[in-house]
């Protein structure tokens, strides 16, 4: 029995004979050439099992690279379009910014800040998208109790959904009920454990810091979560543990050297303290830093220095009172009492709120100030070394922290 060779069609995948030139099912004209030229009118030539193989996966392939081609047209003229589109729209701001400016310069530049500000948030909230969808996923795949997969999911959805609606006390206790059911989940221990930092509930992060670290000890935000809330605990050994593995981390050095110079400074060891300062001075430098390193110097005794570093940071910012009023003291200290009034006046004038100077500011009497303005909570309370005090410098080491772990 004679054996026929099947043709299918590149469009509905419908089996023809070989010789057609059209499909009998679609019509659609076929792409392959079965037979050259020269044996077109050859009626002895049969063709091999062989290259009744080849035939039917020619035949795909020529329609995959139809589809494939089809597709890339279809591509092209899309990007084309929105491409065109684009450009027109571009020609059109242009044109719009170009006729205010000449027509209103003030309002040009003020519209052109708010959509500069308009793009900066939705790039932030982009990122904090993409932020939260690879935290799910890192999430969801150490998840280890597939039995209550779906449940374990709800919560942990729900609870970032409340999370983002600032409703903090019932999105916790979702994350709480999926860690009940993933125990053993360090991405999700470590996510509660942020989110309860940020919300100022530095006992139950803490308690959920320490079971991540037990599991997963070399992690980095773990390491860092740790050390801070244990040196705002005045727990100096445990936090110089959890903080030494990041010395030398590119991303978090700042954070370790400035908790690493107000333990320092919570013990009196000026010498270590300054050293800790100057080296997150090098990372990072900024007014808080320069103004701790007056401070420190302050408590040296040496106030030509302080006063030096007192300067830096009034020259960055001109509303930090407290680095203004510590001038105001050094310059008492030197008998300089036209640089006392004007350290005073700028330090009122700066009317900066939370400042811990203002108490000292009410009296007309030069201060008496024995141990510098950072350092004077230590010895008040043994709690809350990092979060007391000052409350520009809390703001700004919390932001570097926030930082530290995104």
């Amino acid at each position: 029995m004679e054996k026929k060779i099947t043709c299918y069609c590149q469009n509905c995948r419908a089996a023809n004979t070989v010789g057609e030139t059209s499909c009998r099912r679609c019509g659609t004209r076929l792409l392959l050439v079965v037979f050259p030229q020269s044996l077109k009118y050859d009626t002895n030539y049969v063709p091999s099992f062989y290259e009744d193989h080849l035939l039917e996966r020619v035949s795909l392939l020529e329609l995959r690279l139809a589809q494939v081609t089809e597709q890339l047209a279809m591509a092209y003229e899309f990007i084309s379009r929105e491409a065109k589109s684009f450009q027109r729209d571009h020609a059109l701001l242009q044109s719009f910014f170009e006729t205010l400016q000449t027509v209103n310069p003030d309002f040009s530049e003020l519209l052109s800040q708010n959509m500069l500000e308009l793009f900066d948030e939705k790039k932030e909230n982009l990122a904090a998208k993409n932020k939260e969808g690879k935290v799910l996923n890192e999430i969801f795949a150490a998840h280890d109790n597939l039995k209550q997969i779906e449940l374990f999911s709800h919560l942990v959805k729900e609870g970032t959904k409340l999370l983002g609606e600032n409703e903090e006390k019932q999105a916790f206790l979702n994350l709480e009920r999926a860690a009940l059911l993933s125990p053993k989940n360090v991405p999700l221990l470590a996510f509660i454990a942020e989110n309860l930092f940020r919300a100022d509930k530095f006992e139950q992060a803490k308690t959920n810091l320490e079971t991540a670290f037990e599991l997963e000890p070399q992690n980095e935000k773990i390491l860092l979560l740790l050390g801070v809330i244990c040196a705002d605990e005045a727990e100096t050994e445990k936090a110089r543990k959890y903080l030494s593995v990041l010395i030398n981390h590119p991303h978090k050095n700042f954070c370790v050297n400035y908790v690493w110079g107000m333990l320092a400074a919570f013990e009196a060891n000026w010498t270590e303290s300054l050293a800790a300062f100057k080296q997150a001075a090098e990372d990072a430098p900024s007014p808080e830093i320069h103004y701790l390193i007056g401070c420190v110097y302050f408590e040296f005794g040496r106030h030509e220095n302080a006063l030096q570093f007192f300067q830096k940071a009034v020259s960055s910012d001109a509303k930090y009172a407290d680095a203004w009023f510590m001038q105001s003291v050094v310059c008492a200290a030197a008998g300089d009492e036209k640089g006392v009034n004007h350290s005073r006046a700028a330090a009122l004038e700066s009317k900066e709120a939370g400042a811990q100077c203002l108490e000292f500011l009410k009296n007309r009497k030069p201060p008496e100030v024995e141990i510098a303005l950072p350092f004077v909570h230590f010895g008040k309370e043994k709690n809350h070394l990092l979060t007391k005090g000052s409350l520009r410098l809390t703001k700004f080491f919390r932001r570097r922290v926030h930082q530290a772990i995104e």
